[in-house]
């Protein structure tokens, strides 16, 4: 990380052509002017620019915020929207997508809380987001001063992330989750008091609106070191406030194949998933770009199937605490745990308020885990065995193939001979040309009986029964268990005497 310095005239120019390259910041700089409005660019864009990074984010500070977002859509026909009730902030949102703002991801207005911008500096959460520019003093007189009341320049030359003041969390317990994200993010060290206070008000989370608790642990997830941000945590006893099922999982210890207990296999899987992500041809080689078009698919959203995925790595396990069983030898097996983790994984993303096709996501991820890692144990693969896999779909196969190798590098880890990956990444390449080689042309293949040609042959009227037949003739079919209409027809009738029989 590029450490920031003064506000040098590179510094300067950078914010000025970040901001004067957007058509709608500039005409908020003109309406500005001439209704004499006092405006401050404040928080996360000077940050960004400080450290030498890209921004897409620019947040404003006035006096009568509504006033000017009026005479603004007035003038542009952007379009405001009220994002925050208590602070009173509006974001803008451009009349058309091919204005040239739309380089800005967000762009917000807030009235200021206090009675000076050094008052509203120092009600805002951390000290590298409370600085500012006086953006009228710039435009009537060309000073282009840093107001930074709090230290967060010195802040980011030591790396550090320090509370603005110690009643920065009460104001909103949100930023406790926002602290953990900023040092994934840019790799800040924790102001040790800001973290023992994190610690100390963890339960005040609970007064956080779901939905803003979910937003901060997806942006968590979706970065790349999100294992060492979920250790933090565990170590400062917030995990149980976020994944309540969890908290058992610390101390659960496994059979002799992990050298780990629940959780500390789970960070290992998690930290070896991400490792798959940034590089997937090390365990999927020729293929990773086919998984690579699946796992960045949105789900919901802006949220993917590969920041789900992670979610679904961290709840894997989370059905072990309540299946732990001993057998007469006193081994420990965890029979079942598949099913009732991800029915607990599944409450749990539903009362973050994820969406249905997420929920559904996670659970079966958390459901299919063990699948593969049977698949790999066995001693000879049977084709049959892994078209059920494939069968699965990509949507879910590709995820549960990476999250296999997370597994697998995590079991052992040191006890783990060195190329441990090695015959493993040969296994699923023997699968996955299977797949493609075998399966994938049966996709494009009709069925070998359609609905109308089943009752008719077998004498049925329309009901579930028909449907169940189809599925499992769907089934043998692409297994290539069947390849003709009369072997279609000969296997329909004699599931049909079967379950007569049964019933």
């Amino acid at each position: 990380m590029k450490n920031p310095g003064n506000l040098t005239p590179e510094l300067k120019n950078s914010i000025n052509n970040l901001l004067m390259g957007c058509n709608l910041i500039f005409s908020l700089f003109e309406v500005a002017l001439e209704e004499n409005y006092q405006l401050y660019l404040v928080g996360g864009l000077i940050r960004d620019v400080l450290l030498g990074q890209s921004s897409k984010d620019a947040d404003f500070v006035t006096t009568r915020a509504s006033d000017l977002v009026r005479a603004l859509a007035d003038k542009t026909d952007c379009r405001p929207v009220l994002i925050d009730q208590r602070f009173g902030t509006i974001r803008l949102i451009p009349a058309t997508k091919s204005n040239k703002g739309s380089e800005f991801c967000l762009l917000d207005i807030s009235p200021m809380r206090g009675s000076s911008i050094e008052d509203d500096l120092r009600r805002r959460d951390f000290t590298v987001n409370a600085m500012a520019i006086d953006i009228s003093a710039w435009q009537t007189n060309g000073i282009f001063e840093l107001f930074d009341p709090l230290g967060g320049l010195s802040d980011l030359r030591a790396n550090r992330l320090r509370l603005c003041t110690p009643d920065s969390f009460a104001d909103d317990p949100l930023r406790i989750l926002r602290a953990y994200r900023l040092v994934s993010r840019y790799g800040f060290s924790l102001d040790p008091q800001t973290r023992k206070r994190m610690a100390d008000l963890r339960y005040s989370l609970n007064s956080v609106a779901v939905e803003r608790i979910r937003d901060e642990l997806v942006l968590i997830l979706g970065g790349v070191n999100s294992a060492s941000i979920l250790r933090m945590l565990a170590e400062d006893s917030l995990l149980g406030e976020l994944f309540p099922d969890s908290d058992p999982t610390q101390s659960l210890r496994q059979n002799d194949f992990h050298h780990r207990n629940v959780w500390q296999h789970t960070i290992s899987a998690l930290e070896a998933l991400e490792l798959f992500l940034l590089r997937p041809q090390e365990l999927l080689g020729r293929y990773s770009q086919e998984a690579t078009a699946v796992l960045t698919q949105r789900i919901a959203g802006e949220r993917t199937r590969q920041t789900m995925l992670k979610f679904a790595a961290v709840l894997q396990d989370i059905g072990k605490s309540r299946c732990r069983r001993l057998n007469n030898n006193g081994a420990i097996h965890f029979h079942g745990h598949e099913a009732a983790g991800a029915r607990m994984a599944g409450s749990l993303c539903a009362r973050l308020r994820f969406s249905n096709k997420e929920i559904d996501f996670v659970s079966q991820i958390v459901r299919q885990h063990m699948r593969p890692i049977h698949l790999f144990n066995q001693t000879g693969t049977s084709q049959r065995a892994l078209a059920r896999f494939f069968r699965l779909g990509p949507e879910l196969f590709w995820p549960l193939l990476l999250l296999l190798g997370s597994n697998h590098m995590a079991a052992r880890g040191p006890q783990s001979p060195k190329g441990t990956i090695r015959p493993l990444r040969q296994c699923i390449s023997g699968w996955l040309d299977f797949y493609y080689e075998q399966l994938k042309p049966r996709e494009m293949e009709p069925p070998l009986l359609n609905g109308r040609q089943l009752m008719e042959d077998l004498h049925l009227s329309p009901g579930p029964i028909v449907g169940k037949l189809l599925h499992n003739l769907a089934d043998l079919q692409w297994e290539g268990r069947i390849t003709s209409r009369d072997e279609a027809l000969k296997h329909a009738s004699q599931l049909l005497e079967k379950w007569t029989k049964s019933s």
